[in-house]
């Protein structure tokens, strides 16, 4: 028998601004919502201070000729009515936007269309992030991707912490810093949750045993793999996959 979809019901119930509170703990993301006349109805406090407001109240009915120079106000209010007309998303503009000291810099923003309950376009909302805060939030993953490419294609191969520092041009201590730094973990348990990772997918679309999942993703034994998946997913590969059928 198929499950009622709760989805909409829930939906209605849910305080859009709950929602929002998640883009106040995004570092380098501000975020804002607009209405059809370019009102601002929601924002979190970087892109308020950002707009040299205390807070998001201080900005909310505010337009961006409010707060922007004519040439921004009539550029951002360009790409907001071209949203809601074809009612597609802008990912990636990269556009001139005032930095914390007023200069005009370049900001990479993402903005994608509202839509009401009878799906007619409603609004605008978006992410703003610095295009040098981005490259600067990325660089970590950058410097040691290869490394981290190389254990994803090679699950079963035993960790040579000496062979990924020569791919990435580091010393072994210097990559292991880097490493840790882009991924909150050493490359060894990088590897642990790849592996756990690709368990689970195998576990969901397959119907091998824990022993033959276990040798193809590179665990020791089935008795390795069960105590490895469990520490990291908190139930057994067998319950895990029983759980799906509920």
């Amino acid at each position: 028998m198929k499950t009622p979809d709760a989805r909409p019901d829930w939906m209605r119930h849910v305080r859009p601004e709950s929602l929002r509170a998640v883009f106040d703990h995004l570092p380098g993301v501000m975020f804002f919502a607009k209405d059809l006349a370019g009102r601002f109805t929601m924002a979190n406090l970087a892109f308020a201070r950002r707009c040299g407001f205390p807070d998001e109240a201080s900005l909310l009915g505010k337009t961006d000729a409010d707060i922007f120079p004519a040439e921004l106000a009539a550029a951002f209010k360009k790409k907001d009515l071209q949203i809601c007309q074809t009612g597609q998303p802008l990912p990636r503009i990269i556009e001139l936007f005032p930095n914390a000291d007023g200069e005009h810099v370049w900001y990479e923003t993402t903005k994608v269309p509202l839509f009401d309950e009878a799906g007619r376009a409603c609004g605008v909302c978006g992410t703003v992030r610095s295009y040098e805060g981005t490259k600067a939030l990325l660089e970590p993953f950058l410097q040691v991707e290869a490394a981290a490419e190389f254990i994803k294609d090679n699950l079963s191969t035993s960790l040579n912490i000496a062979k990924l520092a020569k791919l990435t041009g580091m010393s072994v201590r210097q990559f292991e810093r880097k490493f840790h730094k882009a991924y909150q973990v050493s490359p060894r348990g990088y590897l642990v949750r790849m592996r756990v990772a690709a368990a689970t997918d195998l576990l969901r679309t397959t119907g091998l045993r824990p022993s033959e999942i276990a040798h193809q993703t590179g665990f020791y034994d089935a008795s390795d793999f069960s105590r490895q998946f469990r520490r990291a997913m908190k139930v057994s590969p067998t319950e895990f996959r029983r759980n799906l059928k509920v």
